[in-house]
């Protein structure tokens, strides 16, 4: 008996290791850098979907794929999925030189001023006129171009839509591309776009929406940023500030001949059909109920490629981290066996960089068998190679049943690693998906825009760590949710989307104690903002009866500042940071207009101290005298 003992009890001693190697999830970090050092190098061109770059990553993920025996599940049996995108071309050699009466000045490119989208090209020295607004409405009134010649010239003009023009002249004078449409038919050569300088906003990301009928071979399209503009102004009798100042105060136009010349070199051209691919790949699912419904894990494979100035963009973080990370994720899936009940689909998107093209195509034209009604999530991963240790998961708010399922599934290390938020459309991969209502969780780490968009985002700023974690939380969440027997497919669930999407408004006044004890420790409420009563003291009159309003009001603020799930209203731009936080906006309502009927000069206070608060009776009885 005690030999039995003795033999169980070795058998099962060399059993343990075996148990917990089977147990340790094989994602390889080092694995998932060496395919980063590959498509990071200068050799890959910056990756830009429709150049050559672009196309070398789409081949050398499709070649890593096969290899290691993934499934296609692109068009006709391939590992991709074919489309095509409008594709601006700028070639290296691009200049820009501006000549003042006293003094010339190169500036340069990606830092002090950009081509832009449908810009043609140019090669010329030409005036530069300015043209405020470029608004053309004579029949209303008002015209940028009364007075000045703009006949073979460059015009500049400035992208704001002040809202007394858009009553003056209507939306459609204002829109971007027709004042483009403008400047052409005026004669001119080019137009120089840039942000209004009250704005406080850089242009160097600037993009100009402009639609690609403006688009002509010889015409040219750049924005500058205010280093240019106050040049361009230094020797003139006024700035800019000056200029639009009167010409809001006077609503007339304030255009003007600078007397400066500009040196333009641009070699741009417009292809509105240019092929590009996803690249996708598959492990089937095993479960005769299941296997037709599939999880899916996506990242963008393209970057911003090879600047005018040979600059190239290399992308390691942006999103090179993200793509290998899917890239390993497969690779390991795939060649540990595993029999996943439902299909596990691996997508790394093309054109991400110019508007999410490739996802969307997807999302709009999925490839055969993978209709997008069985897609049962995505998890979408971007730019994870950087940051201070922890990862946002974004998606909670708009699929909580899901999310409280993978959390239950996640170890504690993970939980750690995990920073869940509400989540929504925008910035990345994840919306198309979202939008038609599939559960889709966004990952991207915390500090992670190190070098973000510049040529120095690289591999040697890579963390490894970032990647391991990383690739153990997808592991995990995606076997979840694969082998789950629960239904993540409910009805109606686009239409669920949008109704969760909107911003809801709760008008009905309860008083802010009864606010804070109802809502303050409530998550990703659907009501994104709350109205809060506050009252002034019963007895309270004349200056008390103020001072009582002040003081409760500031109690309120107090209060609201403490609840876990609620923020105080301070600026309406603060609306759509709190909703995204997860956070119910509260803003004050003050009952009775008593306080302010004697001197309004008190509600001035109140605005100035930040107390944003509502009038619940009439306000025009405190407007009347202005």
């Amino acid at each position: 008996m005690k030999r039995r003992l003795t033999v169980v009890l070795v058998v099962l001693l060399m059993l343990l290791p075996l148990s917990a190697k089977e147990k340790k999830i094989p994602f390889d970090a080092q694995a998932a850098l060496s395919y980063l050092k590959d498509l990071a190098s200068d050799a890959f061109l910056g990756r830009e979907s429709g150049e050559l770059g672009g196309k070398l990553a789409e081949e050398y993920i499709a070649r890593k794929l096969k290899e290691w025996g993934l499934e296609p599940a692109g068009d006709e049996g391939s590992y991709f999925q074919n489309f095509t995108i409008e594709h601006n071309d700028v070639a290296e050699g691009v200049a820009l030189e501006v000549v003042t009466p006293r003094e010339r000045r190169d500036f340069y490119y990606g830092e002090d001023w950009r081509v832009q989208r449908y810009s043609g090209s140019g090669h010329f020295t030409s005036e530069i006129i300015f043209v405020g607004y470029g608004v053309h409405a004579p029949e209303k009134g008002y015209d940028d171009y009364a007075g000045v010649d703009v006949q073979g010239k460059i015009v500049l003009m400035t992208t704001d839509s002040p809202e007394w023009l858009k009553k003056k002249v209507g939306e459609e004078a204002l829109d971007l591309s027709k004042r483009v449409e403008t400047a052409q038919k005026m004669g001119s050569r080019g137009v120089v776009f840039f942000r209004p300088p009250s704005s406080g906003v850089s242009s160097r990301y600037f993009r100009a929406r402009v639609d690609k009928k403006v688009y002509k071979p010889d015409f040219v399209l750049l924005s500058i940023e205010n280093k240019i503009l106050n040049f361009i102004f230094k020797d003139l009798p006024v700035d800019t500030r000056t200029v639009f100042s009167r010409m809001s105060r006077e609503k007339k136009p304030q255009s003007l001949a600078t007397g400066v010349k500009t040196f333009v070199s641009v070699n741009a051209t417009f292809n509105p059909k240019t092929p590009t691919r996803n690249v996708l790949s598959k492990i089937s699912g095993t479960d005769k109920n299941l296997r037709d419904e599939y999880i899916i894990i996506g990242a963008h494979m393209d970057h911003l490629g090879v600047s005018p100035m040979g600059d190239v963009y290399n992308g390691a973080n942006d999103n090179g981290s993200g793509t290998v990370v899917v890239m390993e994720l497969a690779r390991a899936m795939k060649q540990s066996g595993l029999k996943p009940k439902r299909t596990i689909v691996f997508a790394l998107w093309a054109g991400e960089e110019q508007g999410l093209l490739g996802s969307r195509y997807f999302a709009d034209h999925p490839t055969p068998g993978l209709p997008l009604e069985k897609a049962a999530a995505n998890i979408n991963l971007d730019m994870v190679g950087i940051g201070s240790g922890k990862i946002n998961f974004g998606g909670r708010y708009y699929a909580p049943e899901v999310w409280a399922f993978l959390e239950k599934n996640l170890t504690p290390e993970l939980k750690d690693f995990v920073v869940p938020g509400r989540g929504g459309p925008g910035g990345s991969d994840h919306t198309p998906f979202l939008m038609k209502g599939i559960p889709a969780f966004f990952g991207i780490t915390q500090d992670s825009f190190l070098k973000y968009h510049q040529p120095r985002d690289e591999v040697d700023l890579i963390q490894p760590e970032l990647l391991q974690k990383t690739g153990e939380l997808v592991w995990t969440t995606v076997l979840a949710l694969a082998n789950s027997e629960k239904n993540f497919i409910k009805p109606r669930r686009q239409e669920n989307f949008y109704m969760k999407y909107q911003d809801l408004i709760n008008y009905h006044f309860s008083a802010i104690e009864n606010v804070v004890e109802a809502h303050g420790d409530v998550q990703d409420s659907h009501v994104d903002l709350q109205m809060a009563l506050v009252s002034p003291g019963e007895a309270a009159t004349g200056d008390q009866l103020f001072l009582s309003t002040l003081k409760n009001l500031y109690a309120g603020q107090e209060k609201v500042s403490q609840a876990k799930g609620l923020r105080y209203l301070n600026s309406i731009n603060a609306l759509s940071g709190n909703v995204r936080q997860g956070k119910t906006s509260v803003i004050a309502g003050v009952k009775g207009l008593a306080p302010f009927k004697s001197n309004s000069h008190w509600a001035e206070i109140l605005s100035k101290a930040g107390l944003y608060y509502a009038l619940l009776e009439d306000p025009a009885e405190i407007m009347a005298d202005n």
